[in-house]
């Protein structure tokens, strides 16, 4: 399974995201059990992240079959201005994701995107076989495509070229982002199976529906990311890019939004989500809030559902149970390396972070 994104906001001195202007009064450390405890997290736990570890929780509750969860609590140091610009604008996944291999910004104007923003993604290693993949694409195969999309290729013809087809591809993942910009989830096309069509987008609103913290300590954050693009609320920042990761030794493209959002006197909540997968996994969703630890320091809590047709099925539960040590295994070491470049990003220059460190 592929390792995860960090999606991490600092919040300053004041409470985490909450309707209730009294929990400004209630002591940070405290806040930082109560919420860690809802979210499953031992008192020894909590310890242990507030002395500065990371944790691994375990899994969530599953919203579907195809799902795989993990959560997290760490303890992180950097700067406020820098880590938040980090995480919506410079995603320097490559310093702590072994899987990236590369990654672009999407329509950073706001706008509607462009080819351009699509130039970087090249279908290698194993072009050869990345070619027959989508030279032979049909409902059921690899690759997450749609009917329409599938069409597409095939008029290639099976004699396209490996630049025909990297074109092909890139004119689809535009075609995607536009339409879950202007759409959100229900303009997400569903991906053709050889039974019945699998819905990414209902995927996604079920994991943000099964998730009862976001809406108990951030409502307006829970029904933006169920409405988006509608019912904005005031102070969102946002930004879309898409990462090549080098899975079972083939390219998988996937498309991110990723949304923080100040709530209450300056507290975050933030969302990454992986609106299109290639292949290999359906969709991803990350949800977390940042609670401030000390002079710009952060205990962030963090989990995150990844939907696969490789859990479902015949053995499901015991497949999840494993898939889920597994990945998240791979997500702590992951974090662990991320904690040590947002931890950095205090003493670097915002114009010396890129998208390639």
């Amino acid at each position: 399974y592929p390792s995860l994104s960090v999606v991490v906001l600092t919040a300053s001195k004041s409470c985490l995201p909450n309707a209730n202007n009294n929990r400004e009064e209630i002591s940070m450390s405290s806040l930082i059990d109560e919420v860690l405890k809802e979210a499953g997290f031992s008192d020894a736990a909590i310890a242990d992240v507030k002395a500065g570890k990371l944790h691994y929780g375990g899994s969530l509750d599953a919203a579907s079959n195809k799902e795989l969860s993990v959560k997290l609590a760490f303890h992180v140091e950097g700067k406020i201005h820098n880590i938040k610009h980090v995480f919506l604008h410079l995603p320097a996944k490559k310093k702590y994701d072994p899987t990236v291999g590369d990654l672009g910004m999407i329509a950073t104007d706001g706008g509607d995107g462009s080819l351009e923003d699509f130039a970087g993604i090249k279908l290698s290693p194993n072009e050869v076989t990345m070619d027959k993949l989508y030279s032979n694409a049909a409902p059921g195969s690899d690759l997450n495509l749609s009917k329409d999309e599938i069409e597409t290729f095939k008029k290639l013809g099976k004699k396209a070229t490996h630049e025909e087809i990297e074109n092909c591809l890139r004119q689809v993942l535009l075609d995607r982002f536009r339409a879950y910009k202007k759409n959100g989830l229900a303009g997400i096309k569903p991906y053709a199976r050889s039974k019945k069509e699998f819905s990414a987008g209902e995927e996604l609103k079920n994991q943000i529906l099964h998730g009862p913290i976001l809406k108990k300590r951030a409502p307006m954050f829970h029904k933006y990311a169920l409405d988006y693009p509608n019912n904005k609320p005031e102070g969102v920042e946002e930004s879309f890019f898409w990462v090549n990761s080098i899975i079972d030794d083939k390219p998988t493209i996937a498309l991110i939004h990723r949304v923080g959002m100040p709530h209450g006197n300056e507290g975050y909540v933030y969302m990454e989500r992986h609106f299109y997968l290639s292949r290999s996994h359906n969709c991803l969703q990350g949800i977390g809030a940042a609670m401030i630890h000390g002079d710009d320091e952060t205990v962030v809590l963090y989990a995150t559902r990844t939907s696969t047709d490789q859990v479902s099925g015949f053995g499901s539960t015991a497949k999840r149970t494993i898939g889920n040590k597994v990945m998240g295994g791979r997500m702590a070491d992951n974090f662990e390396r991320a904690r040590k470049v947002l931890a950095a990003s205090k003493d670097l220059s915002l114009r010396n972070l890129s998208l390639d460190d």
